[in-house]
């Protein structure tokens, strides 16, 4: 076992040789100091409700009611809770379904609550997102880390016929051309946002026509792969060469999701209007095409009647690459494509293969059944990988 002074230490180096963001830097200097000293233990519903009442106590003036309380289906990282809150703001009466995410020790993704939340602050009225309530950034009294956002209605695939979980290949069926062109039409609205004028103290800042946006997402995954992995991996080798290597200067600076796809939003099945954009804890600023190789992935679509690759389920390529470039008035660098699509199956691959194990034998999530599921999920990349670089 290191003592203190060591894993200082090793934070320290890994700090000098992975020069990634701030804040980012901090939740994996975070992450090591508790690995070994804390492991997760099943939350009951319970202590929940008083955690919450006691949280809720120290933010409300005056009384409220906490009511409907009960844990949320999906997703692969956070632990998630619904509820009901009334109360008073400013004197006019409120009652709203609301949604506290909740860090675990250790999940497939370490990332910052506190990023979370102000780029929910920042994106209301551009993208459809829950609103932001509070970001929990102490351990009193859940524990953990958190957030408190607004709850917004809505299925993450279709439940009248369609095929596949949420995310992997799901089948939207004659949704699938209305969906796909609002899934591009919010996509090209974020990366066309002026991002001068969004408050996002957390987040560091690219420089246009440097590599920055590159070299800080290269570093932050080269980092998380030497923390987390059990064993070395050739692929991960000839990856991080080839990228280091092909890395391209940023045009312009965007706001990225950086988990853009099938899954990570919800629709009115009635409608068929997108209610919510999901899960932006990986968001950053940095380059657009990160966003869209990622949404075009294998892996997350499939091939409609006529053979032809929807991405994420929804769109063929070439029709969102025009939808895009059309709504967005920006363009499509098909190098930088293919640059970020490697990127993307890197991070996926680490993510994946190191950190989901590494979480599950230490007992850091609450989701160990579903973590070799994942780690399978990063052999596939691994081998997507393999066939790009070959033939690059």
């Amino acid at each position: 076992m290191p003592t203190a002074e060591d894993l200082e230490a090793r934070i320290t180096s890994l700090n000098e040789r992975h020069r990634t963001e701030r804040e980012n830097a901090a939740v994996l200097d975070e992450k090591l100091r508790r690995r070994g000293n804390v492991q997760h233990a099943p939350r009951n519903l319970p202590d929940v409700a008083a955690q919450l009442e006691k949280f809720l106590g120290s933010v409300l003036e005056g009384p409220f009611t906490v009511t409907g309380l009960g844990r949320l289906a999906g997703g692969a990282s956070k632990e998630q809770f619904a509820f009901d809150l009334a109360w008073s703001d400013d004197g006019t009466a409120r009652n709203e379904r609301l949604v506290l995410r909740l860090n675990p020790p250790a999940s497939v993704v370490e990332t910052s609550r506190r990023r979370e939340f102000e780029v929910l602050k920042a994106l209301r009225g551009i993208v459809p997102v829950p609103q932001a309530y509070w970001a929990i950034t102490d351990y009193e009294p859940f524990g953990e880390h958190g957030m408190i956002c607004g709850f917004l209605p809505g299925v993450a695939a279709p439940t009248k016929g369609g095929g596949g979980p949420s995310g992997l290949g799901t089948a939207y069926g004659e949704y699938a051309p209305r969906l796909g062109e609002q899934f591009v039409d919010h996509l090209a609205a974020l990366h066309a946002v002026d991002t001068d004028a969004l408050d996002l103290p957390s987040f560091d800042r690219p420089r246009v026509g440097t590599t920055d946006a590159a070299d800080w997402r290269i570093a932050l995954w080269d980092r998380i792969w030497e923390e987390d992995t059990y064993e070395s991996h050739p692929t991960i080798t000839l990856t991080r060469e080839w990228l280091w290597a092909n890395r391209p200067e940023l045009d312009k600076v965007s706001l990225v999701h950086a988990d853009y796809r099938n899954g990570n939003f919800l629709f009115d099945e009635d409608t068929l209007e997108i209610t919510a954009i999901l899960d932006w804890e990986l968001a950053y600023l940095g380059d657009r095409h990160h966003d869209l190789a990622y949404a075009m992935l294998v892996g997350w679509g499939h091939d409609d009647a006529s053979g032809k690759y929807l991405c994420s389920g929804l769109i063929d390529a070439d029709s969102l690459i025009a939808r895009y470039e059309a709504k967005s008035g920006l363009t499509v660098d098909p190098v930088k494509l293919k640059y970020y699509t490697v990127l993307n199956m890197y991070w996926a691959f680490v993510a994946c293969s190191a950190t989901s194990t590494r979480v599950a034998q230490e007992q850091m999530t609450h989701l160990d059944v579903m973590m070799p599921f994942v780690t399978g999920l990063g052999m596939f990349f691994s081998n997507e990988l393999n066939k790009i670089l070959a033939e690059a």
